[in-house]
């Protein structure tokens, strides 16, 4: 997330200057509600029901029924997007507490090693979508980068790319990690039992 700005800025010539969202006074107030409504709906819904990543996924297919309904035109005002992404970071940061110097060192190794093969692995696939003329070198990158889908969507906003690629390939992503993760967790578990029985 740090570097990826400095990749669009310098690597592609873009720009940053767009708005990240209309401010919320522009937002029709019965929209703001059904907003509210869908986020509720979902995300108590999906935990009702069991859904993998009910916090994500469940407010996102209310309100994707409630668009392609024609009930919500606009996007989540610019100031509901800010107060997100400073709630994430918060709860991000608080993560940490308690972590030792030490495992933090072990933890932020690891994770920047992470971070160089699926930089390595993103660069080839968006060198190849862009080679095959599927889509922009912008666009490309935001799609498979290998960050946050909400923080890549609010890049996509600001850099003035398609926003519907980058987050329909981000959201993707999520649905294969949250909905794969616990049935790979499964049969690796599974695993040494079912060798060791007769």
């Amino acid at each position: 997330m740090t570097i990826a700005p400095m990749i669009l800025v310098w690597g592609f010539g873009g720009t940053l200057d767009n708005p990240i969202g209309a401010p919320v006074s522009s937002v029709p107030l019965h929209e703001l509600g059904l907003m509210v409504l869908a986020s509720l709906i979902g995300w108590k819904g999906g935990e009702k029901i069991g859904l993998f990543g009910a916090t994500i996924l469940g407010p996102l297919i209310v309100a994707g029924i409630f668009s392609l309904a024609g009930l919500i035109h606009h996007r989540p005002p610019a100031e509901v997007i800010l107060i997100a992404q400073f709630c994430i970071g918060i709860a991000i940061g608080a993560g940490y507490n308690g972590v030792t110097l030490r495992e933090l060192r072990r933890d932020v190794l690891a994770g920047v090693g992470f971070v160089f093969i699926l930089a390595v692995l993103a660069t080839a696939v968006t060198e190849l979508v862009v080679q095959t003329g599927l889509a922009g070198h912008v666009e490309g990158f935001l799609a498979f980068a290998p960050g946050g889908q909400a923080e890549m969507a609010v890049l996509a906003i600001i850099a003035g790319a398609d926003l519907g690629f980058v987050v329909v390939h981000h959201l993707v992503r999520v649905f294969v990690v949250i909905a794969g993760a616990p049935l790979a967790a499964r049969l690796v578990r599974s695993g040494p039992k079912a060798q060791n029985r007769p």
